[in-house]
C-alpha cells in the first residue's frame, strides 16, 4: 500500500518546501497612447502630460458590459470621478480611489449630498486595483454600464456630466 510518502536512496524521508504564494502582479501602467483610439481620456495639467505627470488623469473604455476607469492624481489622499445630471455638486454618483492609513488604495462609492460625500456600502466597482507611488494615487476598476434603478448608482449608458476631483485625506477619509 502506497502511503504517499517518498524516501531517498538511503531510506530518509524526502522533504519538499511549502508552496509559496504566487507573486502579486505589479500595477500595470496606464497607457496614454490608447487615448482617442480605444479609450477616452481627460487630462488636467501641463500640456502633453500623461497619467504619471498630469495633476489629474482619467480614462474610460467599454469592456463587454462594463466600463473600465483609470484614475490618477498628484495627491497623497484621493482621486475621484462623479456623474452628475447638472454641472453642480449634489445628488451625484461618485467613484473614488482613496489612499488609506495602511498605504493601500481602496475603491469606494459615494453619493454627494449637497457639498458632502456620503460613503455608500453598495459599491458597483469590480476588478479593483490601486497603488500609491511617487505621491500619486492611481487606480483602475470596472463598473457595469447598466445597473438596477438606484438613487445612488447611475446607468452609464445615459448622458452625465463628469465631475473631476482630487484632494488630501485625513485618516483615510
Amino acid at each position: 500500500m502506497d502511503s504517499g510518502c517518498e524516501f531517498d536512496k538511503n531510506g530518509n524521508h524526502k522533504s519538499y518546501p511549502f508552496p509559496t504564494a504566487p507573486p502579486v502582479d505589479p500595477f500595470a501602467k496606464i497607457k496614454v497612447d490608447d487615448c482617442g483610439k480605444t479609450k477616452g481620456c481627460f487630462r488636467y495639467g501641463k500640456p502633453g502630460c500623461n497619467a504619471e505627470t498630469c495633476d489629474y488623469f482619467l480614462s474610460y473604455r467599454m469592456i463587454g458590459a462594463d466600463v473600465e476607469f483609470e484614475l490618477s492624481a498628484d495627491t497623497d489622499g484621493w482621486v475621484a470621478v462623479g456623474f452628475s445630471s447638472d454641472k453642480k455638486m449634489g445628488g451625484d454618483d461618485v467613484m473614488a480611489c482613496v489612499h488609506d492609513d495602511n498605504g493601500r488604495v481602496r475603491i469606494q462609492h459615494f453619493y454627494n449630498v449637497g457639498q458632502w460625500a456620503k460613503e455608500i456600502q453598495r459599491n458597483p466597482a469590480r476588478d479593483e486595483e490601486g497603488v500609491f507611488e511617487n505621491n500619486r494615487v492611481t487606480c483602475r476598476f470596472k463598473r457595469p454600464v447598466n445597473v438596477p434603478r438606484d438613487e445612488t448608482i447611475v446607468d452609464l449608458h445615459l448622458s452625465w456630466y463628469y465631475l473631476f476631483a482630487w484632494g488630501p485625506a485625513i485618516q483615510g477619509k
